[in-house]
């Protein structure tokens, strides 16, 4: 079936099949620019892991083009470098992805590559071992950064026992507890055609590429997929607090809580809420003028509560790096203008820059063919609808002042939050 869709400027048609397997195929023919971006997303990732080998996801997709059964990791580059053409792969706490980009004449070959890390990776010994002793270097390396750090308490403290709770990468004694093994069962429960999303945008005509998504796509497996039951996190009462000290010059601070999921109906009045308070790149929003323009007191300052929304609910999040001396001044700061944006009606010119900003802003997300690819498959899971393009300046530009004093009463709290800074030992301010 063809679904009219729209984005800024111009418009498109999305053709949405379902194979015999069970795989959900979403097609669109963009002859604009001459290369097709091949997205296919296994909807699994780090949120379906068990706690003790976390990181199992991110090993797994990282692991997806280091050998098949069919081809080593060095067939594998050499394929895609021949076509000049480029591959893949990703993963996040819902989903993990395989994508490739080639010119028309190669989407064949693109089409089976994509296919076969999919389907038939077989996860080398000898790069695990490899991929063990990267990811150990890597949360080695972040655990010197104090704002990864603090973020990292944040979250802690923010979600308790829900994966959410713990980093995408995993733990030092969850990656080495990961086996090959587990990497086969976490690819055997979840990589099933039926669990699964390919998005195609480019230059193709869609009765010529059919049979090779067919070809390439229709073996894979079907299967019962067992999601586990993740209870939803719970909005805390009182607050939680904590300080890391660190041999570094700044302190790093995160204050919040709990925010809301992707398919939240207020989403819309809270990214121009978010757009006000927090600010988007080149928008002078309130923390940042107030805390860094106007107090000195930051390089970097932020907030959001819709950046993180997603199947769980994200997270409120305000950010300040400051100097240690004024570390009390600065959560003050965050939280005074988290009062004001409660108590007080936004300005009228403040409304209209937050939108003019939104949807002047929101054609760059579909500059590309890999970004309608990406774009394809969010609105499937999210359920956004393809004429989410066509609908979004509607949905912001109907945000009015009313709705940003509702939702920022509603959804953002100065009582019962969450603090976690990460500074100096000898931070006295706090």
């Amino acid at each position: 079936m063809k679904t009219p869709d729209t984005e800024i400027g111009r418009s498109f048609d999305v053709e949405s099949r379902v194979l015999a397997n069970g795989l959900t195929i979403l097609l669109v023919e963009n002859p604009v620019i001459p290369a097709l971006a091949i997205n296919a997303t296994v909807l699994a990732g780090a949120r379906h892991e068990p706690e003790e080998i976390a990181g199992l996801a991110i090993m797994a997709s990282n692991l997806l083009d280091e050998g098949t059964k069919t081809r080593s990791s060095l067939d594998i580059a050499e394929a895609i470098e021949s076509t000049g053409g480029h591959l893949e792969t990703d993963a996040s706490f819902e989903r993990i992805v395989a994508a490739a980009t080639v010119l028309r004449q190669d989407v064949d070959l693109g089409l089976e590559l994509v296919a076969d890390l999919l389907v038939n990776p077989i996860f080398p010994e000898e790069y695990i071992a490899k991929e063990k002793s990267r990811t150990l270097a890597e949360i080695a390396s972040a655990k010197d950064r104090p704002q990864v750090v603090a973020g990292w308490a944040f979250n802690e403290l923010l979600y308790g026992t829900h994966p959410l709770h713990r980093p995408a990468q995993g733990y030092p004694e969850s990656i080495e507890r990961i086996t090959r093994q587990d990497l086969l069962r976490f690819h055997n429960d979840f990589f099933a055609a039926n669990n699964a999303i390919l998005s195609i945008v480019g230059d193709f005509r869609i009765s010529e590429i059919l049979p090779l998504v067919e070809q390439r796509f229709g073996s894979w497996p079907t299967r019962p997929v067992a999601l586990p039951s993740i209870p939803k996190p719970v909005r805390q009462t009182g607050r939680r607090e904590k300080f890391i000290p660190m041999p570094v010059q700044q302190a790093h601070v995160y204050l919040g809580h709990l925010g809301i999921e992707r398919s939240n109906p207020d989403f819309y009045a809270l990214q121009v809420l978010d757009t006000i308070l927090g600010g988007g790149a080149g928008f002078t929003a309130r923390i940042p003028q107030r805390l860094r323009d106007e107090l000195g007191l930051a390089y970097t300052t932020f907030a959001s509560i819709t950046s993180t929304a997603g199947l769980d609910p994200g997270r409120f999040v305000a950010y300040i790096g400051t100097s240690p001396e004024n570390t009390r001044l600065a959560i003050d700061g965050l939280l005074n203008e988290i009062r004001r944006i409660v108590a007080e009606p936004v300005l009228p010119e403040e409304l209209q820059d937050a939108k003019d900003f939104l949807t002047g802003s929101f054609v760059f997300a579909f500059e590309s063919s890999s970004q309608i690819a990406r774009f394809l498959t969010q609105a499937t899971v999210y359920e956004l609808g393809f004429d989410y393009g066509e609908k979004y300046p509607r949905l912001i530009r109907s945000v009015t002042a009313d709705d940003i004093a509702r939702v920022a009463h509603q959804y953002l709290d100065t009582v019962n939050y969450t603090l976690a800074v990460a500074g100096p030992d000898d931070d006295k301010e706090r």
